[in-house]
């Protein structure tokens, strides 16, 4: 029996969210006339072009991702300084685009350090938005190149790379919990990024000098203040290549990677984004993926979403190998082993961080919540009893697949990567 909640996901997808888009796109169109903005001089001087947010029209759909400002509808407000917006506490990188960096504004009340209280930032920054800013990268970077030292920079910053549903959330909350760290939860910003390297591949070359500046800009600006310490938990897929560059945008970042078992991973991921969403986000992998896995893909040919969602996980976790190959000394989690011992995870964790052990017990403290308590998302893990029936098929062909094409050797039974480098 199909459940309404099934019927409504459809509904939502092929009729709702386009007129939502429709709608936004006249509105806003009609406002932009009414409160013309004057970006046109943006690039010849040093304003940041400010929006009042009048409405989110996300709150009309049930399960998309605040992906960005799309969703806003936006009135112009006023042109103000560079330097009095992005300075203010509550004012924080949100999306960038080709052209611009996008700020918003959140509601007074809102602390977005607190990641007990509000999990993941990208979710917390665009249901409290009250204003958005926007600057260009031109400004932008003449803006980070009067007050940082862009050579020596990034040593405060941790890059938290993972698969998604494998633990990182409650990661993020341990290394919040000892009080010496900002933790930045998903930034979309970042996400969107390797969105438009990956566009691109064809044409520019991923460590091009353009993406690594715009890459500098974009980490420099979540991490305003060089005095304080950073953990970045980055988005779990198809962020992979980000493993590639960052240390080439700032030599100074630290990177580490926390894995799962992939029957485990995959398992999550199908129960919080449903049958329909999980498929369709596996079958168009192949147009997000970075060109040479996108070349692999048409060689492996995947078939159906199981086997498809596993070559993302594979495309995930393949650049990380990559770079212990290359002689990084890139360090790596598994969930597994955060089971398996706790105290003994959280102090090679803590040392991995520069921390000592007398943080252990702060750290341990994350376990005693659900880390993903007050996150919107959690309604949406709500049947974690129900199985899913992975083919084994599938299996056979990624262990097959994992081995010969990316050199991962992965045990069948529990889908668990048995040689990832630094473990």
């Amino acid at each position: 029996m199909i459940s309404l909640e099934r019927v409504y996901d459809v509904l939502e997808i092929f009729i709702i969210f386009p007129l939502v888009l429709l709608c936004q796109f006249i509105l806003q169109k009609l406002l932009d006339l009414l409160y013309p903005s004057r970006d046109r001089n943006l690039h010849q001087s040093d304003q940041a072009i400010c929006y009042d947010v009048v409405y989110d029209f996300k709150k009309l759909l049930h399960f998309a991702r605040p992906n960005g400002t799309q969703f806003f509808l936006l009135k112009y407000r006023e042109m103000r300084k560079i330097s009095h917006v992005i300075n203010d506490d509550d004012v924080t990188l949100y999306y960038v685009t080709p052209q611009e960096f996008q700020f918003v504004r959140v509601k007074p009340g809102v602390d977005l350090r607190d990641i007990i209280r509000y999990p993941f930032t990208f979710i917390t920054q665009h249901n409290c938005a009250v204003e958005v800013m926007t600057v260009s990268h031109e400004q932008g970077d003449k803006y980070l190149a009067d007050r940082v030292d862009l050579n020596n920079s990034g040593s405060n910053i941790v890059l938290l790379h993972n698969t998604g549903r494998c633990g990182s959330t409650l990661i993020a909350n341990m290394t919040y919990r000892t009080e010496q760290f900002h933790v930045i939860s998903e930034p979309y910003s970042l996400t969107a990024l390797v969105f438009d390297f990956s566009s691109k591949s064809e044409q520019t070359p991923l460590d091009s000098e353009e993406n690594l500046d715009l890459l500098r800009s974009t980490l420099l600006f979540l991490c305003k203040d060089p005095d304080k310490k950073y953990l970045i938990k980055v988005c779990g897929i198809f962020t992979g290549s980000l493993a590639h560059i960052a240390h080439k945008a700032l030599p100074g970042v630290r990177e580490i990677f926390l894995h799962r078992s992939l029957l485990a991973t995959v398992s999550s991921w199908h129960k919080i984004l449903g049958p329909l969403r999980f498929s369709g986000l596996a079958g168009h992998a192949k147009y997000i993926l970075p060109l040479k896995y996108r070349r692999i893909w048409e060689k492996v040919k995947p078939q159906g979403s199981y086997q498809g969602f596993l070559f993302i996980l594979l495309s995930q976790l393949h650049p990380f190998f990559i770079e212990c190959e290359n002689g990084r000394k890139m360090r790596a989690f598994s969930y597994e082993s955060l089971q398996k011992n706790q105290e003994e995870f959280c102090k090679n964790l803590l040392c991995e961080l520069g921390l000592g052990s007398e943080y252990v017990p702060l750290a341990l403290s994350a376990l005693e919540v659900d880390s993903q308590e007050n996150s919107p998302l959690k309604k949406y893990n709500m049947d974690k009893n129900r199985r899913i029936n992975i083919p084994s098929q599938a299996l056979d062909w990624i262990v097959k697949v994992g081995l010969e094409e990316f050199g991962i050797e992965i045990r069948k039974e529990d889908v668990f990567v048995n040689n990832m480098p630094n473990s």
